[in-house]
């Protein structure tokens, strides 16, 4: 399928996964189109090939970039449309699960660094063997909260994506990322007011939405996410089990990431902290 608006090819689906353009749209438009004879001209020379194409490269992005833009504001506006979602989104639902890791991780760092600067200046010692700190290493700090919430997300999808196997629903990865990507996408917006929350410093409202949104994301999401999808493939009853199922297989999972890492993680803060 060709798009009208930027001429991007894709196999599949009602909308343009670069600009966001209806191919519905455009083909009850196509009688009305006007099209025009470009004349063959003779080739470019070596120096202006490359200057058109570093040309329609950037027009590329740009238009990437803007169609992701309209990607987003059609997910926020009306989620629903998220379980709706092709595997042409699946950069997009990558993307968007990037930006709720980073968001969520940013809230933690800008909590703590407002905790540090204030009252635990001995936590420099745990990233550094200078002498005391402005504020927290941002890198190192935020990489690894990062990685928690990844081996959270992960886990996530791997579980979805062994449910529906098990049911027999067949739901290629792409496709599952791209939906879920899409649908995690709100849950971003409470990881930035989280941010706020941090650097004003407050502890209880920063844990709280951080924590709802953590929670929303890797235990109620994917239950309605099966069960939602369970519907069209097998009984009401086998939906919802499967769906309590996949919930509890991933609060298993994120409690034992928590004993495994986090906790040593939070030893480690509070000893550098008391030292």
């Amino acid at each position: 399928m060709l798009c009208p608006s930027c001429h991007c090819e894709q196999a599949a689906g009602n909308f343009c996964s670069i600009c966001g353009t209806s191919f519905r749209e455009a083909e009850t438009n196509d009688d009305d189109a006007i099209y025009e004879v470009i004349p063959v001209a003779e080739p470019y020379g070596s120096a202006e090939s490359a200057v058109l194409t570093r040309v329609s490269r950037n027009n590329y992005e740009s238009k990437r970039l803007r169609g992701y833009t309209d990607y987003f504001h059609r997910i926020i506006k009306n989620p629903v449309q998220s379980l709706a979602t092709e595997h042409d989104h699946f950069y997009y639902g990558l993307l968007s699960i990037g930006i709720y890791m980073i968001t969520f991780a940013l809230s933690f760092y800008f909590l703590a660094n407002k905790i540090y600067t204030s009252m635990l200046g001995g936590l420099s010692t745990l990233f550094s063997e200078q002498g005391s700190q402005q504020a927290l290493p941002f890198i190192n700090f935020t990489s690894s909260i990062f990685f928690f919430v990844l081996l959270f997300v992960g886990s996530a999808i791997v579980g979805m994506y062994t449910s529906n196997l098990l049911m027999g629903k067949g739901m290629s990865l792409k496709r599952l990322i791209a939906q879920y990507g899409s649908v995690v996408l709100p849950f971003a917006g409470l990881n930035v007011l989280a941010i706020v929350f941090g650097l004003a410093g407050s502890a209880t409202l920063t844990l709280l939405t951080a924590g709802l949104s953590l929670l929303f994301t890797i235990s109620i999401l994917p239950a309605l996410f099966i069960y939602h999808h369970g519907l069209n493939q097998t009984a009401s009853s086998r939906s919802f089990y499967w769906s309590v199922g996949t919930a509890a297989a991933s609060m298993v999972i994120s409690y034992l990431i928590v004993r495994i890492y986090v906790i040593e993680f939070l030893s480690q803060l509070l000893a550098a902290g008391n030292s």
